[in-house]
């Protein structure tokens, strides 16, 4: 088969490649990490491939060239050992259901072609290379899908050896090098997204979100206590005596002892809620569907857990208290201006009071 006859798959592959590289940037903006991104990833290269099967060259009955080993050796990349697992075995099952004479072969091709990929994840950058030559690599692990052949009958493997090996060769190379490198692209761009929206959002000394992040949820939460009476409750914190902290030991560790303080507050409260640093020294916690009984349990428990926390200046141990005031929407207004004014208030009487305490606010 002439290689002219593989150009109509390599066009199918662009349009595929353009598909791919869409719905990934999609995953990865929806899914930040962990496993379950990786079965995302699987999941999306699998049922590329199954596409890919759907609409294939018919070498003759039963046996078809497709993209499916572009998509599948790059899956270790982005998708890791579980997306991988995932895809090879989407794509192992509808090939098998396809059947025909290459069905057999065509499956294992697929495990050959996934096993290839994920163990040149596994090898040193210093020996795989970077950019092009990587992507080309890869491309050319697509070529242990041939050793199948041996499942076919000797006149069908030799007819491919000679007429299909090339071009399918060429087509697979030239495609993983054009889908790696938008695919890397996009990862670098969705990454420095992700590095601007942190900074538009996050304090960078404490790494919690920031005064907007904190009114943006803040007037959600008002909004549905209103709406719907679920109420929200606010947590204003203040590092007892901190400018005598900066005084003593400089203003570094002044940023140490906040930044620990914030990690001791990120481990207390739930993942539904916001800590975010109002300012200066002050934090404030934002605890959606929480009422007063359970905002002063967690407050107290942020007041022991930082009154507990050992902090070192050379060989001098440092210990800080923090005073909390603590406000909840009930009436008379739900708007969260009022009472995160509230809070304060509370927070003003803690510290008059002799710091180191929580205490709640009059009104709301």
């Amino acid at each position: 088969m002439e290689i002219q006859a593989h150009l109509p798959s390599l066009v199918r592959v662009l349009g595929q490649v353009a598909i791919i590289v869409y719905a990934y940037s999609w995953v990865t903006r929806t899914i930040e990490r962990g496993i379950l991104k990786s079965v995302a990833v699987g999941l999306l290269f699998g049922l590329g491939g199954i596409l890919s099967m759907g609409d294939p060259i018919r070498f003759m009955p039963g046996v078809i060239q497709d993209g499916r080993s572009i998509l599948l050796v790059l899956t270790p990349i982005y998708g890791g050992i579980v997306g991988t697992i995932v895809a090879a075995f989407m794509m192992a099952v509808f090939r098998y259901l396809v059947g025909g004479l290459g069905a057999v072969s065509g499956v294992a091709g697929i495990l050959i072609v996934a096993t290839a990929g994920y163990v040149l994840t596994l090898l040193p950058r210093q020996l795989t290379g970077t950019g092009w030559r990587r992507s080309a690599l890869f491309g050319l692990a697509t070529t242990t899908s041939l050793v199948v052949l041996v499942f076919l009958p000797w006149s069908v493997a030799r007819e491919l050896l000679i007429s299909a090996t090339l071009p399918v060769t060429i087509v697979n190379i030239l495609g993983v090098m054009l889908l790696a490198d938008l695919l890397e692209k996009e990862s670098y761009r969705i990454g420095i997204q992700r590095a601007l929206e942190n900074e538009a959002t996050l304090d960078p000394l404490t790494q919690l979100p920031n005064r907007r992040v904190l009114q943006r949820e803040g007037d959600r939460c008002s909004k549905e206590a209103g709406m719907r009476r679920v109420p929200f409750s606010i947590i204003m914190l203040d590092i007892d005596h901190f400018k005598k902290i900066n005084d003593n030991w400089g203003h570094t560790f002044g940023d140490t002892v906040l930044a620990r303080v914030a990690d001791v507050i990120r481990r207390t409260v739930r993942k539904t809620d916001i800590a975010a640093r109002y300012g200066g020294e002050e934090i404030v916690v934002l605890l959606p569907n929480t009422d007063m009984r359970a905002a002063g349990i967690v407050a107290e428990k942020i007041r022991n857990d930082i009154e507990t926390t050992v902090l070192m200046f050379g060989q001098e141990t440092v210990h800080v208290t923090a005073s909390i005031g603590i406000a909840c929407s009930f009436e008379p207004s739900t708007d969260f201006k009022y009472v995160l004014e509230a809070a304060d208030k509370a927070l003003y009487r803690a510290k008059a009071g002799g710091r180191n305490r929580v205490e709640l606010a009059e009104t709301a």
